[in-house]
């Protein structure tokens, strides 16, 4: 947060909520449900205002609602730089992996030389099933 920042015990608790799911990516319900354990009182809309400032800041990925779904978001390191690869979202328990490694450098060359179109890595995700999911769904099939 920037020093000169507006703290409130809300939003302290939003952020702390927040670093501590940073390897998912959860709703703004989620969110609320927390605050409301934490016996901390605070608005829906309060949420919603602060999450958008934290977007903007680079702090946090809005992953835009699927037919049906909730919007999410989650807290990202700035030296992830998520603007620069694509991130992997498990649809069974909402792990979201950076996918920061030598394969994009390859998939965005690929997109640009034959198909034309430039990434938008920022919120670009691409939905599948953990290795921990799978290895779950696997038990149960046996």
């Amino acid at each position: 947060m920037a020093v000169n920042e507006y703290k409130t015990n809300s939003r302290i608790k939003i952020m702390e909520y927040l670093i501590e799911s940073k390897e998912r990516a959860v709703s703004v319900s989620d969110i609320a449900s927390h605050m409301k354990e934490q016996h901390c009182s605070v608005n829906v809309t309060t949420i919603y205002r602060y999450l958008d400032k934290l977007e903007k800041d680079g702090n946090l990925i809005k992953y835009a609602a699927e037919k049906g779904d909730k919007t999410t978001y989650q807290y990202v390191e700035r030296e992830h730089k998520c603007d620069e690869h694509l991130h992997l979202k498990c649809v069974k328990c909402g792990a979201v992996i950076h996918l920061d490694c030598c394969f994009m450098d390859e998939i965005s060359r690929h997109i640009a030389e034959d198909h034309g179109f430039a990434l938008q890595c920022r919120n670009s995700v691409i939905y599948g099933l953990c290795s921990q999911c799978q290895k779950m769904q696997n038990k149960q099939k046996v």
